[in-house]
């Protein structure tokens, strides 16, 4: 066999997938839930306070987030994505503030929640986690927390509800 052949025959194996990444295919859906067009409200209330546009894209394996407030000029995107190779979640998000946040996490308790901890100097931290959890009436419920205390105690800065936007 030549050079060639075995090398062909490499490349056709490597992108052959095996049963191992088959059996990972239904991870990659499991956030699909928040896939859509919404109308973001502050929790309980009837307050808009975003548009956010969720999407599918490279394959089916990745979703894209666009969010822009209605109520000021903030703005920011989010990629999201199961990792295979550590088994979790990631979002990747950035915005017009100068905010980059990257946190992991897995579905726990029918809710998808990512988090991280950033060392700000020796002495503090800053722990971040998002959890979206899809609710009976088709609405996603999105809340953040962050801890300045390794998690003892957690504030809330941002309470949505995400509402399909509907075409009348």
């Amino acid at each position: 066999m030549t050079k060639l052949s075995i090398f062909f025959l490499l490349l056709l194996y490597a992108s052959t997938p095996t049963s191992a990444q088959k059996n990972v295919d239904h991870k990659y859906a499991e956030f699909n839930f928040w896939i859509g067009e919404w109308d973001v409200y502050k929790h309980g209330t009837d307050t808009i306070v975003g548009k956010s546009k969720i999407e599918a894209i490279i394959d089916d394996k990745v979703i894209k987030e666009t969010y822009r407030s209605t109520t000021s000029k903030y703005y920011g995107t989010s990629l999201n994505k199961y990792n295979s190779r550590t088994d979790q979640w990631e979002q990747f998000w950035v915005d017009n503030s100068g905010l980059t946040l990257h946190i992991q996490g897995n579905i726990e308790n029918g809710a998808m929640v990512l988090q991280n901890e950033i060392n700000t100097d020796k002495s503090t931290s800053l722990a971040n986690k998002i959890s979206w959890q899809k609710n009976p009436d088709n609405t996603v419920r999105q809340t953040w927390q962050q801890s300045t205390d390794k998690g003892k105690t957690w504030k809330t800065v941002f309470d949505g509800d995400y509402k399909p936007i509907t075409t009348d």
